[in-house]
């Protein structure tokens, strides 16, 4: 075969392994970056950033003020209890950004999955909690009462990310093609 013809095969070769296989991956890693980018800017970004509704427990005038889960510490100025219960204060939860808990389980858990001969790439958090605060809805709190958590969407449709999805394989073709001449 000759010189010419070898690297035309080759070229074909890589542009066909690129967009068969490796481009179901960058999609999903661009995706899952831009998902858990949410986390950090404390809002979902679509056409822009839309910032999340801000949580009960970094408003001072709240009964959720400071909460935190399992916190050994009592709200300052507030008196012990009788049965000395604790009252779940942290002065870090004031401060601590949205949907961001301390082992940061929800950012952790987007993951994706690539099914190349189905042409798709499916986005995911399998965390039990997560359906719940990206779309919102009616919830039970600690199994007592019932509240309404408002819709903090971290995952879904996105403009900014298809555009971000569309530079990437752009390059990589780009990059194929020169790699190639």
């Amino acid at each position: 075969m000759p010189a010419d013809f070898k690297k035309i095969y080759r070229f074909i070769n890589s542009l066909e392994r690129y967009l068969k296989e490796d481009v179901y991956t960058v999609i999903g890693v661009e995706a899952v970056n831009h998902f858990q980018d949410s986390f950090h800017n404390q809002g979902f970004t679509d056409k822009g950033l839309r910032k999340w509704k801000d949580v009960k427990r970094r408003q001072p005038s709240s009964s959720w003020y400071g909460f935190q889960y399992k916190s050994k510490v009592r709200r300052p100025g507030t008196k012990q209890r009788k049965d000395g219960a604790i009252t779940n204060f942290s002065p870090a939860a004031t401060k601590r950004p949205i949907l961001s808990g301390t082992t940061q389980e929800l950012l952790n858990s987007i993951e994706f999955r690539s099914y190349p001969s189905q042409k798709r790439v499916v986005i995911f958090s399998d965390v039990e909690y997560a359906k719940i605060h990206n779309e919102g809805g009616p919830m039970r709190v600690f199994g007592k009462g019932n509240a309404i958590m408002p819709k903090r969407k971290f995952i879904g449709e996105s403009q900014v990310l298809i555009r971000k999805i569309q530079r990437k394989v752009d390059r990589d073709i780009n990059h194929i093609i020169k790699r190639n001449k």
